[in-house]
């Protein structure tokens, strides 16, 4: 084991190399101008510099997916080996904690990132609005309702 040299590298220069990436954001983004003082313009932050080609954030996108996954997977939609298991509470809590995110950024998201937020949890309440109306029905149909004769009688009483 005395054989093994291990060289370490320490990238000290890493805030300069930021500001660097964010003075090209800010020239990119003024058409090649440089700001008046030398710096970035007050509408460039660091996320700019890590922002994909659609104006969405990767680690954003990624949280969303995170969240998203771990709903899903409370609505026994993916994971889980044999029979899937629902917990409805925990998919409310995923869906929730993704609304309260979209709320507290609210004025910090760009148009394709609002837009992401709304498609995304526009899928999801459609996602367990069917898995809740799911297991409903079967709950009453464990217990001896017929959904089918249910509904009928309803349709004939004036």
């Amino acid at each position: 084991m005395s054989d093994i040299k291990t060289n370490f590298y320490v990238d000290e220069d890493w805030k300069a190399r930021v500001q660097r990436e964010r003075e090209s954001a800010a020239l990119k983004k003024n058409g090649g101008e440089t700001p008046v003082d030398g710096a970035s313009s007050p509408d460039t932050d660091a996320g700019t510099a890590s922002e994909g080609t659609d104006g969405i954030n990767p680690y954003l996108d990624g949280l969303l997916k995170m969240l998203g996954s771990q709903a899903m997977y409370s609505l026994g939609l993916i994971g889980g080996q044999g029979q899937a298991v629902v917990d409805l509470d925990q998919a409310r809590e995923m869906i929730e904690m993704i609304g309260m995110l979209r709320e507290k950024m609210q004025g910090n998201l760009s148009n394709d990132e609002q837009a992401l937020f709304s498609e995304f949890l526009a899928e999801l309440h459609r996602l367990f609005t069917a898995r809740a109306q799911q297991v409903q029905n079967q709950a009453m149909e464990r217990s001896g309702v017929d959904m089918n004769n249910l509904r009928s009688d309803q349709q004939q009483q004036p």
